[in-house]
């Protein structure tokens, strides 16, 4: 490690080797296409790696722009999704037409010297791209076959799988994707999507991008030739054919016509981003029927075994944590938490879906208590999804300029009463504090104590400095 550090790389490349083997994907895979191909690093150059990302995983926060959240710590896919989720209703109920691209990129080829020349432009130190060139340039590949290494392979582009920097480089190399849209907003290349002031028309979460685009033939002719500039200079090329345009509140034009000639699908609401149901309307039962149909499919592979006390360490473990990513940043409906509940009651006391009173041991909320109040500490999931929401009440205090502070959150008013009940405000500037919904005056909020006024309000989410300098 002495020897990289003062940069003597000499036969740096014995040991920045990595074995490529392939797993089927399923049963009877036949074909390529049929398998995954998994890198196997060597560990000394994995080692290397993973200083290097620990080093430069403080300072990412501050490089890169606030649209992209994946492998920044501080930042989540949740913050993504809120932020489209709430623009698209934006548009739609003020009545804006507009187009939601959902952009899909091939597997990435970084070209390395744009990567170099970037980290260059950032203030990256000599040493450090230094670093980054000879870890890219000694590393080969041997693709296994029945054990046996093949020839080794030579990289010349790209990022590989397995190393803890590649994550991180990958963040580096797209962020200026973001960056030029908007310069290209400023020139005018692009028109603003609404008179209204909105931080960010895009939002990134690795390589999966969203951006809003007028609904204009100019402006697809536009977005897809600064797409091709960005993906000729960087490698990283996006695939219109595998993308799709959501349209909102385009009743009235002819969309045929504008998307003539332009490669994307066309699809409508509801859509998944992010592996989360998103819509302009309010979500209905329906739309979460996911959650309990990948639930009852874990089932389908657990029943017909001995389980006895592995019931609860599944239930506990495997069933409980699966809605979690979508409670994060959705009100899901009472009633598919009840069900949800139903699907796990019944595999923990029957084993199966076929449960009747007699076989349940224990009531269910004895069963949702903590193991230190006599329970079986199976998570009780109304209760934890109320949890998860006020996270963002609490994170719009700790990060004020994250893109979705000022739009809707998934907290309804029984959500701020605990938040506000659990919680003390110090005012000092107020730019921090909401004027009507924050219990800052006397430990009330201002909504309560003038509700008529409040119903009058243009103001609603201005904050005590805003509506004290008004």
């Amino acid at each position: 490690m002495n020897s990289l550090h003062i940069q003597r790389f000499l036969n740096f490349d014995l040991l920045n080797k990595a074995n490529i083997v392939f797993l089927p994907k399923h049963n009877g895979a036949e074909n390529l296409a049929s398998y995954r191909p998994i890198s196997l690093i060597h560990n000394v150059s994995k080692l290397f790696a993973k200083l290097l990302s620990l080093r430069l995983a403080p300072s990412m926060r501050d490089i890169i722009s606030k649209s992209q959240t994946a492998f920044i710590k501080g930042r989540s896919i949740h913050d993504n999704f809120l932020f489209v989720h709430n623009l698209a209703r934006r548009f739609h109920h003020n009545g804006t037409p507009c187009f939601l691209s959902n952009l899909t990129s091939p597997s990435p080829l970084t070209l390395w010297d744009y990567l170099l020349a970037l980290m260059e432009h950032l203030g990256f130190p000599t040493r450090w791209r230094n670093w980054v060139t000879s870890t890219l340039a000694s590393s080969t590949s041997q693709v296994l076959l029945n054990g046996i290494p093949g020839q080794p392979i030579a990289h010349g582009r790209g990022l590989r799988q397995g190393d803890p920097l590649s994550p991180l480089l990958f963040v580096l190399v797209i962020d200026p994707l973001q960056r030029l849209l908007h310069l290209a907003t400023e020139a005018g290349i692009l028109s603003r999507v609404t008179k209204a002031r909105i931080r960010l028309r895009t939002s990134m979460y690795a390589d999966d991008a969203i951006i809003f685009i007028k609904p204009e033939k100019r402006e697809l002719e536009s977005c897809a030739a600064l797409l091709h500039l960005f993906g000729e200079a960087t490698g990283l090329r996006t695939n219109i054919q595998k993308s799709s345009i959501v349209p909102i509140k385009c009743a009235g034009l002819n969309l045929d016509e504008i998307l003539a000639g332009f490669p994307a699908s066309r699809t409508s609401f509801p859509i998944k981003y992010l592996g989360i149901p998103l819509t302009v309307a309010r979500l209905k039962k329906v739309d979460f029927q996911y959650l309990l149909d990948k639930a009852r499919n874990k089932l389908t592979n657990w029943q017909g075994r001995n389980l006895t006390l592995g019931r609860l360490v599944l239930v506990k473990y495997v069933l409980s944590s699966q809605p979690v990513h979508t409670l994060s940043v959705v009100n899901v409906p009472k009633e598919v938490l009840e069900e949800f509940d139903k699907v796990r009651k019944h595999f923990l006391w029957a084993g199966n879906e076929n449960l009747t009173g007699g076989k349940c041991k224990v009531n269910w909320p004895t069963v949702s208590r903590p193991q230190d109040l006599k329970g079986l500490g199976v998570l009780d999931i109304h209760r934890f999804a109320r949890a998860l929401r006020l996270r963002w009440l609490w994170r719009q205090w700790e990060d004020p300029n994250a893109p979705w502070v000022g739009l809707e959150i998934p907290c309804n008013d029984t959500d701020r009463l605990l938040f506000a009940a659990a919680t003390r405000i110090e005012i000092e500037d107020g730019a921090k504090t909401s004027f009507w919904h924050c219990a800052w005056a006397q430990g009330r909020r201002p909504k309560d104590i003038a509700p008529d006024i409040f119903a009058a309000s243009r103001g609603r989410k201005a904050s005590v400095w805003e509506a004290l300098a008004d």
